[in-house]
């Protein structure tokens, strides 16, 4: 459940910041969608806790058969299964190849977008800490976008631990470059 909470946010956050960045009335879709996924996430008070499970009563088993006067047979040892090879992660698709380049040669438009599928797992596998790494360079280099993406993680403790003061550095940096859903926060 927190692994779809934490990618639900992460979609909203993304989604957000771009949508924000090209069409400012769909700021009021992102904060919808994000009150229906904090409300998502907040226990409702209308589910009743399960019942407590009673065990059965214990009953004394019946004594054994004595065993017939017979040898024992040898016990078998225990065969070690092998471990299962470990599962390969999925290859980086063209798209995601091309952007891994560009984001190793320090483009930060490039670094955050592989942030971004990074966290929604598009041409690769969903890796947390890959996209906060790659969140964090973007941010480094100045790009809002990623300063606000980082800011909002830190602020709800989303694959980094929750820290207010950073969250509002990442914020206020985001807000100084003119980047508008940074200054609503």
């Amino acid at each position: 459940m927190k692994k779809l909470f934490f990618t639900l946010i992460l979609l909203m956050l993304v989604a957000a910041a771009a949508a924000l960045y090209w069409y400012a009335p769909a700021r009021e879709v992102a904060m919808g969608l994000y009150e229906k996924c904090v409300a998502l996430s907040q226990p409702s008070a209308e589910v009743e806790a399960p019942a407590a499970v009673q065990p059965p009563p214990v009953t004394e088993p019946e004594p054994a058969p004595a065993p017939a006067a017979a040898e024992p047979e040898a016990m078998p040892e225990p065969v070690a299964e092998p471990e299962p090879a470990p599962t390969p992660l999925p290859t980086l698709n063209a798209e995601a190849e091309a952007l891994l380049l560009k984001a190793e040669a320090g483009d930060p438009v490039a670094q955050f977008n592989l942030a971004r599928q990074y966290a929604l797992g598009e041409g690769m596998a969903v890796n947390r800490g890959e996209f906060i790494r790659w969140c964090r360079t973007s941010a480094e280099q100045g790009l809002p976008e990623a300063q606000f993406t980082l800011g909002m993680c830190y602020r709800k403790g989303l694959g980094v631990e929750q820290n207010e003061t950073e969250a509002a550095r990442l914020l206020k940096l985001a807000a100084d470059a003119g980047y508008a859903p940074a200054a609503a926060n």
